[in-house]
């Protein structure tokens, strides 16, 4: 199944694709906004593979929660390019992004995932064992709790930013810190495992949590 996949929920812009067994990853941190690179990164390893974007089976997006300009760009990308043929769009959740990359390392632990959100609030989702789909949440960080009878591995952004402001509670169950970044190239992996439905162009959105974008753009 071929299939290309962006990210831009957080600072980085993350771009994926498969070809044939092996899969493609191009990633960059820069001082340029998600507008100026995806387009030429998605071109440049279009090329690198020999694929066209008609040829695509699939176009995976993550759609947040994150940078709100992050994630319209990348939804905008991905409806874009999926129009003229109806490619179908794949949504994955930063946060399941961020759970499945902790999974590699401690397949068996929950997992709790984490997005800095700016102001001492972090979106949240909390993954016990074999759960794959949380809903995600947003949330002071002094107010995030999981069951108090277990022990979890928190994994995402902004962790050491806010470790302070967590719960001595919730602290104490935490046994692993990970800082990871949502990967194109596990979003990728979700929707070969069958864990992510398609979506149209017309239905594919952005997941925001907030409630209303504002103009100062709390959330990214």
């Amino acid at each position: 199944m071929k299939l290309l996949a962006i990210d831009a929920s957080t600072e980085f812009s993350s771009i994926a694709l498969t070809l044939g067994e092996e899969v493609l990853v191009e990633e960059l941190s820069s001082q340029k906004t998600h507008a100026q690179l995806l387009l030429p990164m998605i071109q440049a390893i279009c090329t690198q593979a020999g694929v066209e974007i008609a040829d695509l089976e699939g176009i995976v997006f993550g759609c947040g929660p994150g940078s709100f300009t992050g994630l319209r760009i990348a939804c905008s990308i991905a409806k874009g390019l999926a129009y003229p043929t109806q490619i179908p769009l794949y949504p994955v959740s930063s946060l399941t992004a961020i759970a499945s990359l902790a999974r590699e390392q401690y397949p068996e632990a929950p997992v709790l995932a984490v997005l800095d959100a700016r102001m001492q609030e972090m979106y949240w989702a909390y993954y016990p064992p074999q759960t794959q789909q949380v809903d995600a949440r947003l949330n002071a960080v002094k107010d995030i709790e999981i069951p108090q009878t277990q022990e979890v591995v928190l994994a995402g952004v902004g962790i050491d930013l806010y470790w302070q402001d967590f719960t001595e509670q919730l602290k104490s169950q935490v046994t692993q810190q990970l800082t990871l970044y949502p990967q194109a190239a596990t979003m990728i992996r979700l929707v070969q495992e069958g864990l992510i439905k398609p979506v149209t162009v017309a239905e594919a959105q952005p997941v925001y949590v907030r409630n209303q974008v504002t103009q100062g753009e709390r959330g990214g």
